[in-house]
């Protein structure tokens, strides 16, 4: 429960804080005005507010999200839709950004992690790659 009672500008401006820091998405929104004790109402009265001014982009954020898991965490892109989908994101936007990844990227990553772990067992390798969100198919690819 919240320990202060905010005015609905004032979670207005918390909000535009918390969206103009980072890339957010509607459910995590959602989740923050909860936290500051938002009513439904009120909660999706700022959240419309917000993608109607730019700071909640649905689209924008699944870009974001696929291109920074990959990059910086070394995710498949298996783990990363697994991840948009238990954000509540559409199935078209998550494959629209799913297919912006890089393949070169991709391919350089996936091959970065398995020479990290080359020696490891195969079988270890495999449930590493596999844990990190790539197929058993990719992972079979570059092992190669």
């Amino acid at each position: 429960m919240a320990n202060h009672e905010w005015s609905l500008d004032e979670l207005k401006h918390k909000a535009e804080a918390y969206c103009a820091n980072t890339e957010h998405c509607s459910s995590e929104v959602h989740n923050k005005l909860q936290q500051w004790g938002a009513n439904t109402d009120e909660i999706e009265q700022i959240i419309a507010d917000l993608q109607l001014h730019g700071y909640i982009d649905e689209a924008r954020y699944c870009h974001a999200f696929a291109h920074d898991k990959l990059l910086y965490q070394g995710w498949g892109r298996m783990k990363i839709q697994a991840n948009l989908i238990a954000k509540h994101l559409p199935d078209t936007l998550i494959d629209e950004a799913l297919h912006s990844i890089d393949e070169q990227e991709y391919a350089r990553i996936l091959e970065h992690l398995i020479h990290q772990r080359k020696n490891d067992s195969r079988e270890r390798l495999i449930r590493f790659c596999m844990q990190r969100g790539f197929t058993y198919e990719e992972i079979n690819k570059h092992m190669q």
